[in-house]
């Protein structure tokens, strides 16, 4: 096989994309016919021979911990004098697509030329005052539309453009199943206090699996260790607490590794952040509202047992 170009796109659906994709028309914009309007998560490059296995496994996992959101656009500027571009501006939903666009940042797909600005393309490569009077003909320009899945698309073999090669749905990637609790390799818990569950936002240090996603306190086990004193030595390092009494609710593995999962409604301690290097942050979350995070992808499963467990699922 081939090298070949990959990029990872928010398509926009319908009706959204026609009304944009009839701007770019009387934009003239060069790009039209080659690409639906999008927002880029990873820009196009290259991989090598049997990279896009890879590609399509990273693109799922990333899916996976994002929940469905909303985007909002709203007007219109120009990337001038950098760049002959002139664009949607992404008003609402920016730190959903910056969670995607972190996960997405590992090889085969980890390049980057410019830092990462959301936005929709409507002209490109056009005089700079036809894309000046472009962003001043949308500055009312209004949409929103449902975030709900991603696109990985190549390079056409048959000549200009792209076609579509793969795409998943948020929150609903097919990568992570259940299986025996005596797989487990690390080992997490949900603290619930009857009305919200601790949860922690993963740094974002290059060696992170699922940088800037939310997930329960845990870890890897050590040697020698059984679960649940993983489980209570994790806990004590980046909670501070110890927990008590915890019952398993199941084991989740997300194609790399198997996380078992506990709840407990007791601990001995005062939750704070003891290891910044695992959580940037730790932030009790409602049960109403926990799986509308971008979660790892094992925490998604698991708070979905965990919400069916208590009457809430949906």
């Amino acid at each position: 096989m081939a090298a070949t170009r990959l990029g990872v796109l928010v398509l926009l659906p319908e009706p959204v994309a026609d009304h944009v994709q009839a701007w770019r028309r009387s934009l003239d914009d060069p790009a039209r016919a080659l690409i639906p309007p999008h927002v880029t998560l990873v820009p196009p490059q290259t991989v090598g021979p049997g990279d896009l296995e890879a590609a399509i496994a990273l693109v799922d996992r990333a899916a996976a911990t994002t929940a469905p959101s909303l985007i909002e656009l709203r007007g219109a500027a120009t990337f001038l004098p950098e760049s002959p571009v002139a664009y949607l501006v992404v008003a609402e939903g920016v730190a959903a697509l910056g969670a995607l666009e972190t996960s997405l940042r590992e090889p085969p797909l980890q390049e980057r030329g410019f830092p990462f600005h959301p936005h929709v393309t409507v002209a490109q490569d056009r005089p700079a005052a036809e894309l000046e009077l472009a962003a001043r003909d949308l500055a009312d320009f209004h949409a929103v539309f449902p975030l709900r899945e991603l696109t990985l698309m190549e390079a056409s073999e048959a000549g200009p453009g792209w076609r579509i090669v793969h795409k998943v749905e948020l929150g609903a990637s097919p990568v992570v199943r259940e299986v025996p609790m005596a797989e487990a390799a690390s080992a997490a818990v949900f603290l619930f206090d009857g009305s919200r569950i601790l949860l922690g936002r993963r740094t974002r240090r290059p060696d992170h699996r699922y940088p800037g996603a939310w997930d329960a306190v845990g870890g890897k086990l050590e040697d020698g260790e059984s679960l649940l004193e993983a489980l209570v030595r994790e806990s004590r390092e980046e909670a501070g607490v110890e927990p008590l009494g915890a019952s398993p609710l199941g084991c989740f593995h997300d194609g790399e590794r198997a996380d078992g999962f506990y709840l407990t409604t007791e601990w001995s301690g005062e939750v704070r952040n003891a290891d910044r290097e695992e959580h940037d942050r730790l932030e009790w979350v409602r049960i109403s509202e926990v799986l509308e995070l971008p979660l790892t992808a094992t925490t998604r499963r698991a708070l979905a047992r965990l919400l069916d467990v208590l009457g809430h699922g949906r």
